[in-house]
């Protein structure tokens, strides 16, 4: 943690000093202790880059490196009560008798002597420790600092295909696919297992072969199961039941889960992954008698320990070997570099450091991190060459694991180390933990950049050093996890002051700073005995019901309190003695109401509220909290918003606020010139005003705009004066040209707003993301390709729409000649009126003559068609779209044919009434079918390779129409009438 200390003291000097020039805070008498306190910090600039190593070898060292990282954390504190005592003085007044005034004066008279006290024993400690020499160097390098250069908040990245190299492994990945596939009959049923040390690619290998092509085939459910120590029983339930196709979220106990479970999988060919199992109670006594209904079950699992496998009674077990030379060294240049070129001249080294990861692949992958930071030679050699042995530290956790963490930038360090407070294969949400490290005040403001933007930078940084990994799905690597050896290694290296906390182990030492508690555990503990707290977070914990009303008078050094998903109903008077909160989420928890005394929260940015359906009302007393950047309304009963948002000038993210009679008004979005995400709800009871109010937003990057719509009956019944009044505040809604996502949500009015329907690439020329859902009353879609950066297009429940023509492509973006140049997705859902879709480009009004010249959607990759019953056919110029690869068209049930369409490689059709023909789909190789009743005709479909058939009578003559060659593959499936594709989505 040297460098970590490093990035400390720089912070505290930096305050100290404000705070000394601070004439209104303090007396005398404290001045002259944090001058002290800055004198002795400066000194501490010279702490060694090697103490954390030192203080796992050596116990004496420990003793003073944990007394060191105690007093830093008392140092944090006392700087921030200072601060905000300062923020209280400056505050206005408000209107006082005598007698309070003077119990004011002795309150700062009785601050000030609290400060002096602990100021005063922080310098003693500070001194003491100042005595072992042996910790400072007068030899000081300069540390790495990680600058943020450019942030671009627009990228998106391809999916990383799993890092499988090598033939070894690819050769065991075939005979286990093999092997499955092979028993898979009626009533067939086994375990398979892939046992290894920790860090040695099991769960890579499962993936693989979870996504096989002829696992895909052979099984009509797949489930994946992440295990490991802290599971809950109906967490596993749950979660099965989701990949299984179907819904669960009423559902709470497992005697209520079991039934819905046993009857997902009755019946069905089912493919089950455990991944991470470290007891086999968990086969034994829970999943196996709801799996024996499926109708054929095989089962693999991942585990370091033998005698799981023994147990659960697997017929086979695959040893994981540690990777051979050279196919590490495959491993290393591909996670290091991005040149081909380059790799020659940097694969000597590469093979020497290979060596030193001892064949893991979770080593080989973090030191690639670190080693995409070095350009040179040289610098590889200094990193093969650096000190990889730590004694002290557990075996799987020291070498590659400790120098890719060693090796990261001071503030990395904490954010690295931060994440291992979060539980188990948790989904690390991009712009959640960006709040979180913020709050905690590992992150500081550089050049032009927010905190939050710089933050979310940090975010990525630790993506691209392998030290969290991005889950496959998103592809912007918005949401990732953190491998469990990496995890432990945090854990490890905090564990003097850091805690998270499972059924295991749910005896929490004293003097703990940040605790995580598991949704597994049962009985909360005493929280009030940690009263140095400054981090508590409980996630989904249903047993965390009860707060006791004293709590926060003890925990007054909390800075981040996270109570999502707990059954808490009240929230304490005390809360307001949490003067240094800054974060604060209650998100879907049973609260009514919150506390007039959150008013006092003086340090808090960050309010969730998402999801508080009992929540009905705000205290007043929150209009007062000018530091928020962060408030969410979304989801709850609230009525009435109090008039006082503009006041936030540090408002970056504010969701679900509204108009409310004397309470917000939309003018005020003017004066909040840092947003950069905002959600507005309730557009129907808005009054317009005469100024655009978004006009000084120039950071504002997504903007959703909602209408409460609750049902057909409920959107129609608006009168003409209201239809317009509706639609002149959304005229005056017009964004900055900084957008990039927008969402118009139950839109109300029978016309879009100008700024989208005329010209809109002038007036927001960077959206990439545009959502038109419910918008009931609109019966022309705006010029959508026209936009040069959209990647991604929704239009959902446009009742009046009964053609889509060439008023949604516009006239193309000139320069990339093209319409739609940069459209990915493509969603078109719930339109019940929509008879005809037209995509022809010669019929464009307003056009050059070169328009004809234009390419209609180059980079469109995906279709979704859902509930568009009306339709009669495909647009016929859909076949010069070059890269459209999937298409799913459901709920259409008067197309009758699915014909020219040359790029497609996969096509589900599902609940199409009177589709009859697939024709001319010359690559197509994966086809979905279910309750198509009508369709009997193919024609050429000759590169199939897989085809699903259900509930659909005319099968036989379907596959008369297909080529011999082609007949052998047909897969056809008996089905109940739900889905039991659930895992062949579009976006697989």
């Amino acid at each position: 943690m040297g460098t970590i200390l490093d990035a400390l003291t720089s912070k505290f000097l930096t305050k100290l000093g404000q705070l000394i020039e601070d004439e209104v805070v303090m007396t005398l008498s404290v001045k002259k202790d944090i001058k002290r306190l800055k004198k002795n910090l400066e000194y501490f600039s010279a702490v060694r880059e090697d103490t954390e190593a030192l203080a796992m070898e050596d116990r004496r060292i420990e003793a003073w490196w944990k007394s060191m990282t105690d007093v830093m954390f008392d140092v944090d504190v006392i700087i921030d009560l200072v601060m905000v005592h300062s923020q209280k003085l400056l505050l206005p007044p408000r209107s006082v008798c005598c007698n309070q005034s003077m119990v004011s004066c002795f309150g700062k008279l009785s601050f000030d002597h609290k400060v002096a006290r602990r100021t005063k024993d922080i310098n003693e400690k500070l001194d003491e420790i100042k005595t072992n020499t042996q910790m400072f160097s007068l030899d000081r390098t300069i540390r790495q600092q990680f600058q943020v250069t450019t942030v671009d908040r627009n990228q998106t990245s391809p999916i990383d295909e799993l890092e499988v190299v090598g033939r070894e492994i690819k050769q065991s990945v075939g005979n286990i696919v093999q092997m499955i596939v092979s028993g898979c009959h009626e009533n067939s049923r086994s375990v398979l297992g892939i046992q290894g040390m920790g860090g040695i690619g099991k769960t890579t290998l499962a993936q693989k072969i979870y996504n096989e092509q002829m696992i895909r085939e052979k099984f009509q459910v797949r489930i994946w199961l992440c295990v490991s120590q802290s599971y809950t029983e109906t967490g596993l339930i749950k979660q099965a039941i989701r990949m299984a196709g179907e819904k669960c979220d009423q559902l709470e106990t497992k005697t209520e889960l079991l039934p819905l479970l046993v009857d997902t999988i009755k019946g069905k060919s089912v493919f089950l992954v455990l991944d991470d199992v470290w007891k086999s109670d968990v086969w034994i006594d829970l999943l196996l008698s709801p799996f024996m209904r499926a109708f054929n079950f095989h089962v693999l699992v991942t585990t370091r320990d033998l005698d799981v496998l023994s147990e659960m009674h697997a017929i086979y077990t695959h040893r994981v070997n540690k990777m051979n030379y050279n196919d590490g060294l495959e491993l290393l240049m591909k996670k290091s570099f991005q040149s081909s070129e380059q790799i020659s001249e940097f694969k000597n080294m590469g093979y020497e450091i290979v060596k030193k990861c001892d064949g893991l692949p979770l080593a080989i992958k973090v030191v690639a991190g670190v080693l995409s930071t070095k350009k040179t030679v040289a610098e590889w050699k200094s990193i093969r060459d650096s000190k990889w042995s730590i004694h002290g530290l557990p075996k799987e956790l020291g070498g590659p694991l400790y120098l890719s963490y060693n090796n990261l930038p001071p503030q990395l360090k904490q954010c690295f180390l931060w994440c291992a407070l979060l539980p188990p294969n948790f989904g690390i949400h991009r712009d959640a933990v960006a709040y979180w490290w913020v709050a905690e005040g590992f992150v500081r403001k550089e050049h032009e950049f927010s905190v939050h933007e710089i933050a979310e930078e940090y975010y990525l940084e630790l993506v691209r050093r392998n030290l969290i990994q991005p889950i496959p799905k998103y592809v912007d690597k918005a949401v990732s996890t953190m491998h469990d050896l990496l995890r432990s290694l945090g854990q490890y290296l905090t564990k003097d002051h850091s805690l998270f906390m499972n059924a295991e182990n749910n005896n929490a030492m004293s003097n703990l700073r940040r605790i995580g508690i598991s949704h597994a555990v049962e009985k909360i503990p005493a929280l009030e005995e940690h009263k140095c707290l400054r981090s508590l977070l409980l996630f989904n914990n249903k047993n965390f019901k009860l707060i006791h009303k004293e709590i926060f008078r003890k925990l007054e050094h909390i800075r981040i309190l996270v109570l999502s998903g707990t059954s808490i109903q009240n929230i304490p008077e005390s809360l307001g003695n949490l003067v240094l909160l800054r974060l604060l989420d209650l998100s879907y928890t049973e609260i009514n109401k919150l506390p007039e005394s959150t008013g006092s929260l003086i340090s808090l940015e960050y309010l969730s509220l998402l999801g508080c359906h009992h929540l009905d009302s705000l205290p007043a007393g929150l209009m007062r909290l000018s530091n928020i950047s962060f408030l969410q309304l979304e989801q709850t009963a609230v009525d009435h918003v109090p008039k006082g948002i503009a006041k936030f000038q540090q408002l970056y993210n504010l969701r679900g606020v509204f108009e409310s009679g004397t309470g917000f008004r939309l003018d005020e979005l003017r004066r909040l010139p840092n947003i950069q995400r905002l959600w507005v709800e309730k557009l129907e009871s808005a009054v317009p005003g005469t100024e655009l109010v978004l006009k000084n937003s120039h950071n504002l990057r997504e903007l959703g705009l909602r209408c409460t719509v609750a049902s057909t009956q409920e959107r129609t019944r608006y009168q003409t004066d209201e239809v317009v009044r509706i639609q002149q505040v959304y005229e005056m809604l017009i964004p900055s040209p900084s957008l990039v996502y927008i969402f118009l949500e139950g839109f109300l009015g029978i016309r879009f707003p100008e700024w989208l329907l005329s010209e809109p690439e002038l007036n927001m020329p960077g959206l990439c993301h545009m959502h038109l859902n419910e918008c009931v009353s609109c019966s022309e879609l705006p010029p959508a390709g026209q936009m040069p950066e959209l990647l991604v297009l929704q239009i959902k429940g446009a009742d009046e729409v009964v053609t889509i023509g060439t008023e949604l492509l516009g006239k193309g973006v000139r320069s990339a000649a093209a319409f739609f140049p940069k459209l990915e997705l493509l969603h078109i859902i719930g339109m019940c009126n929509l008879e005809k879709w037209s995509l022809n480009r010669n019929m464009c009004d307003d056009m050059e003559d070169n328009s004809q010249q234009l390419s209609l959607m180059p980079c469109l990759k995906r279709v979704l068609l859902l509930d568009c019953p009306k339709l009669r056919a495909l647009p016929q110029d859909m076949s010069m779209i070059v890269n459209l690869k999937r298409i799913h068209i459901e709920g259409a049930h008067k197309l009758q044919e699915v014909v020219n369409l040359p790029a497609v490689l996969w096509l589900k059709v599902k609940n199409n009434a009177c589709l009859r023909r697939i024709s001319n789909l010359c690559k197509l190789q994966h086809l979905f079918v279910q309750d198509c009743p009508m369709l009997d005709q193919a024609e050429n479909l000759c590169s199939l390779n897989r085809v699903y058939m259900i509930d659909c009578p005319h099968v036989q003559e379907f596959r008369n129409c297909l080529a011999e060659e082609e007949q052998g593959i047909l897969v056809h499936v008996a089905a109940d009438g739900r889905n039991i594709f659930p895992d062949e989505s579009l976006c697989n």
